[in-house]
């Protein structure tokens, strides 16, 4: 199959036109709303079904600005009432794959992660936006495109399956480094750290220097820490390292970094995926949990349930120096520390390696929706300029370029919310169509192959002795579940140049 960027499916004008638009919004220069033809409620003709729809949707913040102000709005303009089922992540996939399976038509707009995308197309669960467009959109699918401009290519990437975007992406949970910049600038932590390691304090930008760095903020209760005596053991950093799915995501990041990958897709030369190769001995895998566990140490104390609450929790409450591989959608939740300890000042910075994880959260609307058209229209409009904005607003990472680079989030009264705007739109850009290079990103059988990538980085962050043997027990499972569930096979790759 062949997953190619948005950029593809346009017309040959759109398609020249794109390459500016991204040089623009690179740029830092803003489009205005009307250049995009911006889509809004006004925009939605009358619906000829007005059987009620259900969306289920993640509980928090987005769920309530949606049910408060966005869907009342909806059924007003349509007519069409808008259930909610509001549920934890936790949860999530396995309520909605069991209704799924059932095909009963319970739930209309769908909530994923984006390692469920291409599984749940693959089965046939959700339904191309372009088939969708052509159904009920006046414009067809040249309005889908244009309504798809302003979006970063890498999460369309990733959300699409056979070159058709299958869901509109809302949370955007991409990477970054977030580091106290107090300490960072202090004039004594930046002689005294240079004098040891011998060179320049800054932000980590490989492996060594964020050991350099974990090494040296953790101090005890008693000691200095930026000219002032600690009232507590300080840490140089927090790592989501309990038995959680997050510990894949940093590993996840270190690989990629490090040259590596789980599995490597295979293109024929029509760029079509034919297979692909699962390294037998993973080197990669092996060199990550090297840095891993030589980075422990210098974490602060973590159970096996410790993963991104608990690391924004530790950098807000002024436990920590450095969250290396944070997730830039909690940049509020990390911000916090600026109101907890006086002087503080929160920075961020691309991840150590270069790397990040990237994903979303999204919405799709389902093959057994009792309203299609109505699922149709809600997706677009829970996905317009306005929605992201306010999103945005609420703390949120949101998913479009032009919401990102408004000029507004670039004032210090929104560093709060905003403050990681900018290393997301430059982590997001990399990835735009590096993410069809990984096996992560281009698999149909993810959702069954993500658990197990969680459970060998576990295993292998405790566990030295262990390690290859965890390694090449995964690689056996990855081929196993990708030739069970995928649909190209997997083989083995011992060397890969």
């Amino acid at each position: 199959m062949l997953f190619i960027s948005m950029l593809t499916l346009v017309s040959e004008e759109s398609f020249l036109l794109r390459p500016l638009l991204l040089l623009f919004i690179g740029l830092g220069l803003t489009l205005t709303k009307p250049a995009l033809a911006e889509f809004s409620l006004a925009q939605i003709p009358p619906l000829s079904n007005k059987t009620p729809i259900t969306l289920v949707a993640e509980k928090g913040f987005w769920t309530d600005y949606l049910t408060r102000e966005m869907l009342p709005k909806f059924t007003e303009k349509t007519g069409v009432k808008v259930n909610v089922v509001s549920t934890e992540l936790e949860g999530m996939f396995e309520l909605q794959t069991q209704a799924l399976l059932q095909g009963e038509g319970k739930y209309d707009l769908l909530t994923m992660e984006a390692g469920w995308a291409k599984e749940w197309a693959a089965n046939g669960y959700t339904v191309p936006l372009p088939e969708l467009a052509k159904l009920y959109d006046p414009d067809g699918e040249k309005a889908m495109e244009r309504y798809l401009e302003p979006y970063y290519p890498s999460l369309l990437n990733i959300l699409s399956y056979h070159g058709e975007l299958h869901a509109i992406p809302y949370n955007n949970y991409v990477m970054g480094s977030h580091y106290r910049a107090d300490l960072f600038e202090n004039k004594t932590e930046q002689t005294h750290f240079e004098q040891r390691f011998g060179y320049p304090l800054k932000p980590a930008t490989n492996f060594d220097e964020l050991q350099d760095q974990a090494v040296f903020f953790t101090r005890k209760s008693g000691e200095l820490l930026a000219d002032k005596p600690l009232s507590h053991n300080f840490y140089g950093l927090a790592l989501m390292s309990g038995n959680k799915p997050h510990i894949n995501d940093e590993f996840s990041s270190i690989i990629w970094s490090l040259g590596g990958a789980w599995m490597w897709p295979i293109y024929n030369q029509q760029k079509q995926l034919t297979h692909f190769e699962v390294p037998a001995v993973n080197q990669e895998a092996l060199k990550a949990a090297i840095i891993y566990r030589k980075l422990m140490p210098y974490a602060i104390p973590a159970d096996d349930k410790f993963a991104f609450n608990e690391a924004a929790n530790a950098m807000a409450s002024g436990q920590v120096a450095i969250w290396p591989f944070a997730y830039n959608n909690l940049w509020s939740a990390s911000f916090k520390v600026e109101a907890n300890v006086p002087g503080a000042r929160l920075g961020v910075a691309q991840v150590p390696g270069g790397t990040p994880y990237n994903g979303a959260y999204a919405f799709a609307v389902s093959y057994d929706s009792k309203n299609p058209q109505a699922a149709y229209w809600l997706l677009k409009y829970m996905g317009t300029y306005e929605a992201q904005y306010a999103y945005a607003l609420g703390g949120g990472n949101p998913c479009r370029m032009d919401v990102v680079t408004a000029p507004e989030f670039k004032q210090a009264s929104k560093r709060a919310i905003a403050g990681a705007f900018e290393a997301s739109h430059i982590a997001n850009l990399f990835w735009s169509t590096k993410v069809l290079d990984v096996g992560h990103f281009t698999t149909t059988a993810m959702g069954q192959i993500y658990p197990e990538l969680s459970h060998a980085c576990y295993a292998a962050s405790r566990h030295e002795a262990d390690s290859a043997d965890i390694f090449i027990e995964l690689s056996a499972k990855i081929k196993h579940l990708q030739n069970t569930y995928g649909e190209v096979p997997a083989i083995d790759k011992n060397n890969r140049q």
